[in-house]
């Protein structure tokens, strides 16, 4: 189900009763920006923590415009799970001194048009949303009592105008008519908080609440004193400003608070927006950043990890093409996996998707690796007690257990990001070390050219004259140590820090230096 600005509040007590209800929850995010820039280029010497050094400023200015939930429901009675699916569609707000920016690239326009990504939707439509410090800063003012000044001064000249439609409105309806009420026509929220503080501020005597049956309608009161009617608190009003200005931010602080495991695809990329966009800006420590993370939710699944482990466990005709979202759905789906011929647990849809079944649609796509999480699981359940029949989602998620909270970082220099632990060592081979000897300037490009036959790798200059190579697989790495072995262009060795480094090297000389002056000393000092 699309959830939009305008069924959000209907479709809330139906959200809250089905993450009551799962054991676990699909996720996935699509953003307003690709990929591209030097920042976000996998390279294999990356560590987790300068790749995220690299990309946290850059991240600021992307959003998330559709967030996927499948809330995956098991009933022990068919043995089945049960996925109910919520395409969220997000739009940033301004909302006094908060004005929330991003940026759309051209690339990224193309890419969202291919998949048909709708526009009108995501601009007209799209939920509001605050992070924890945004929401900090607007419930300091409410409490400061600055909030409304801060509203008045932003409104434009339509909403003066409208604002002066709304008083003259209540005048004439005060001085001509004998009704003991009326309503004002009051869409947005924001405003209809306005709204209620001015006219009481003008009209001391009147009394406004909000129509029972329709939040859009302002309730006023000829007379403040009616019996069995009361003005709407300033902390209801407040209140019901705030539950609009959090919009999608309340399904994150559900989830935060359920504590279920949450299963997504590839999501390094994901816990980073996720922390910018619903948490605050993002620190400058990586520490600090998995910390957050993880007090948020404490349990995540990433099937790109879990998926590129567990294949190292079947053969090259048994395995999937790639473990690419797609390619492992329909591995799964098709029922390609010979381990799980038999006794597998039925997955089906609470509803069928409005729209043809589409790759790059959030809710899609957090039902596919909700589905992955299932099979892999049932898989790695089977492994280990030795027979193969159907699992419950308490032996599927146990089974998993080696693979909570392991992110899958991609062509980096360690296999994933421990938001628990500290980050495993780097499992590449030893990096090489380039020294042209046929110019007095390396030339990265014709280095790379050079080398490209070799396989997987990644080059930095390293000096004028050197660069350091850092290679996919061991393999690599002898190969191209075997070819260059006698070239008359590049030395290449294993790198050694001792041999090569310039800051060693600089210690080295001036170690030598200072006992060589040393020993001039002690020797001139003796023959004197």
């Amino acid at each position: 189900m699309e959830i939009t600005r305008n069924n959000f509040l209907d479709e809330l007590e139906n959200i809250k009763r089905d993450l009551g209800k799962s054991c676990f929850i699909g996720f996935d995010a699509e953003y307003t920006a690709l990929l591209s820039g030097d920042c976000f280029k996998h390279r294999l010497f990356d560590t987790n923590k300068e790749r995220y050094n690299m990309i946290k400023n850059e991240v600021s200015k992307m959003m998330m415009t559709q967030v996927g939930l499948s809330m995956f429901q098991y009933n022990r009675d068919l043995d089945s799970y049960l996925a109910v699916c919520y395409t969220f569609h997000l739009c940033p707000q301004v909302f006094g001194d908060i004005d929330q920016s991003f940026i759309f690239q051209a690339s990224t326009l193309n890419f969202l048009c291919k998949h048909n990504f709708d526009f009108n939707k995501f601009t007209y439509e799209g939920l509001p949303y605050l992070s924890k410090a945004e929401e900090a800063t607007v419930r300091q003012n409410i409490k400061n009592k600055t909030l409304f000044n801060d509203l008045a001064r932003m409104l434009n000249m339509d909403e003066e105008r409208q604002l002066q439609n709304y008083y003259s409105q209540v005048s004439k309806w005060l001085m001509r008519s004998k009704d003991d009420t009326m309503y004002l026509d009051v869409e947005n929220p924001v405003f209809r908080y306005i709204a209620h503080i001015e006219l009481r501020m003008r009209f001391p005597n009147i009394l406004t609440t909000d129509s029972l049956g329709n939040s859009k309608k302002i309730l006023i009161y000829r007379d403040k004193s009616v019996e069995g009617a009361n003005s709407a608190p300033m902390v209801t009003l407040e209140d019901d400003l705030m539950s609009y200005l959090l919009g999608f931010s309340q399904i994150i602080a559900l989830l935060e608070a359920s504590q279920k495991p949450i299963v997504g695809h590839n999501v390094f990329l994901d816990t980073v927006l996720l922390h910018n966009q619903f948490v605050g800006p993002l620190p400058n420590q990586y520490s600090e950043f998995k910390r957050n993370i993880h007090n948020m939710f404490p349990y995540i699944y990433d099937t790109k990890y879990i998926s590129h482990e567990m294949g190292k466990k079947l053969s090259y005709h048994e395995v999937w093409k790639s473990n690419a979202l797609q390619d492992l759905y329909e591995f799964f789906a098709e029922g390609k996996c010979r381990k799980l011929q038999n006794g597998v647990n039925f997955i089906t849809l609470s509803r069928p998707f409005s729209v043809k079944q589409t790759y790059h649609e959030a809710g899609w796509d957090s039902f596919c690796s909700g589905y992955c999480f299932i099979r892999l699981g049932h898989w790695a359940a089977c492994e280990n007690r030795g027979s193969y029949r159907p699992a419950g989602p308490t032996e599927t998620i146990s089974a998993l257990a080696p693979y909570c909270n392991k992110v899958n970082v991609i062509r980096g220099a360690v296999p994933y990001m421990s938001l628990t632990e500290s980050d495993p060592p780097s499992h590449r081979p030893e990096l090489l070390y380039l020294k042209s000897l046929a110019r007095r300037t390396i030339n990265v490009g014709q280095v790379a050219s050079d080398l490209a036959t070799f396989g997987s790798i990644d080059i930095k200059p390293y000096g004028r004259r050197a660069a350091l190579i850092a290679t996919g697989t061991q393999q690599t790495a002898q190969k191209i140590l075997k070819e260059f072995r006698n070239s008359k262009e590049y030395r290449i060795a294993t790198y050694s820090v001792y041999k090569h480094s310039p800051a060693t090297k600089m210690v080295i000389w001036s170690g030598a230096l200072i006992t060589g002056s040393l020993v001039l000393y002690l020797l001139h000092r003796k023959l004197k």
